[in-house]
């Protein structure tokens, strides 16, 4: 048997536990230049408040029915993610992380467990130790898993925040219950495809020929029928590195000044530089991006992209901010209102298998002292505490709407990367 974690609203379940008196009112969090709403209390749902909902459109929705709002705080988000996974994956030997609010338990082997009962353990302590509510599906395959977990949120008071998928009986009642949409894989698209062919609820999908939905779907729809069989398919994925980073972010405000961009775009390439030497690695390409407000017809539209390979394999934050610098250089035009901007990273190789160009000087291993010595500080410190002298040290997050309690919070806590990263 598997068993799904999920944190229930959880953006928003982090900011009730800065601010108790938000429990039963709505709340929304809003996107990283508070643009959209990206997590919504039950109370804000209610009110017909839709996920990625722009939020000057349901400016006076908010102030009628006093929805509180708040700006993303993904320091604290990762934070408590962390305390969630710490306790959860305690109980059992594997686990696999699959989103910064959920993660799959393997209770293979539990034989002579009540198993429902211990993932009400697990549930009570996390909600006890970390002060987030959880709900937790369990069956015998990750998708069933997922369709557990709609049942507990959409039947709290039967399910009581755990619910079990253990016979032919209650996974034949779940599937009839469950819109084909809201299957795991089923995407918008293929839903409506779904629709068109008469299925309507997941079971409907199960009496479906093989021929007929391996046309539809390929090797992946096959797997999904096998999995909504209670025949598992799919098992629990270990971390592995990244074959791309990239840090991108949408200003909080357009910016005009040159030199403003390219602070940030440099800040994004530090980023970057940090994320390849925590997984060991060393990037051949590098590329830069900006991009004004495609939504502002009235405002002139500029967007350019440019990327450059490298004589030799790098993660120094040293070398790539002089690549990205270049870069924006060449893509940057003056009379644009810039409202985003990022940097990638990519082609990677492990950071001990470097081809060296002959022809071009490595300056590599002089700076991956400074590169490492730099890491632990800002390791131990606190984000961005050690820096180039390019960067201004400032959240590249924007929000204007930190709540009293954050700041406190903050104060009273040092959010290193070590604490709040997860995979």
């Amino acid at each position: 048997m598997y068993a799904l974690v999920d944190c229930n609203n959880f953006f928003v379940s982090c900011e009730r536990t800065l601010d108790p008196t938000l429990e039963n009112k709505p709340v929304v969090v809003l996107s990283n230049n508070d643009g959209c709403v990206v997590s919504r209390s039950k109370e804000a749902k209610d009110l017909g408040i839709p996920m990625a909902a722009p939020a000057f459109k349901y400016k006076e929705l908010f102030k009628e029915h006093d929805v509180k709002s708040f700006s993303a705080k993904f320091e604290l988000y990762n934070f408590k993610s962390q305390q969630v996974i710490r306790i959860a994956k305690s109980y059992v030997v594997e686990h696999e992380v699959y989103s910064i609010d959920e993660l799959f338990l393997n209770l293979t082997g539990f034989k002579y467990i009540n198993i429902n009962q211990y993932c009400n353990e697990i549930r009570d302590r996390i909600k006890a130790e970390a002060n987030i509510p959880v709900s937790i599906g369990i069956a015998p395959t990750k998708t069933l898993c997922k369709v557990a977990n709609r049942i507990v949120k959409d039947f709290p008071e039967q399910c009581n925040g755990v619910y079990t998928l253990d016979t032919p009986e209650k996974i034949e009642k779940a599937l009839k219950w469950l819109n084909i949409g809201d299957v795991w894989g089923i995407g918008r698209r293929l839903g409506a495809k779904m629709h068109d062919n008469g299925v309507h609820k997941a079971w409907d999908l199960l009496q479906k020929p093989e021929m007929w939905v391996r046309q539809i779907m390929g090797i992946h729809g096959i797997r999904m029928i096998n999995e909504l069989k209670g025949i598992r398919q799919l098992e629990l994925d270990s971390p592995s590195p990244k074959k791309s980073i990239a840090v991108t972010r949408s200003f909080m405000e357009m910016l005009t000044n040159k030199e403003d961009v390219r602070e940030r775009v440099e800040t994004f390439g530090m980023y970057c530089s940090e994320r390849l030497r925590k997984q060991n690695a060393c990037c051949k390409m590098v590329t830069v991006f900006v991009q004004t407000n495609r939504f502002r017809k009235d405002l002139p539209e500029y967007r350019n992209a440019i990327t450059q390979i490298l004589p030799n394999p790098t993660n120094s934050s040293i070398l790539i901010g002089r690549v990205v610098n270049e870069l924006f250089e060449t893509i940057y035009k003056e009379g644009f209102h810039y409202k985003k901007a990022g940097v990638i990273v990519n082609d990677f190789v492990p950071e001990d298998q470097r081809l060296i160009n002959l022809f071009e000087e490595d300056t590599q291993s002089q700076h991956l002292p400074v590169m490492k010595a730099m890491d632990a500080m800002n390791k131990k410190f606190g984000k961005d505490k050690v820096r180039l002298g390019s960067m201004s040290g400032k959240n590249t997050f924007g929000r204007k709407q930190i709540s009293p309690e954050y700041e406190e919070f903050l104060k009273n806590n040092t959010l290193t990367e070590a604490n709040f990263r997860f995979h």
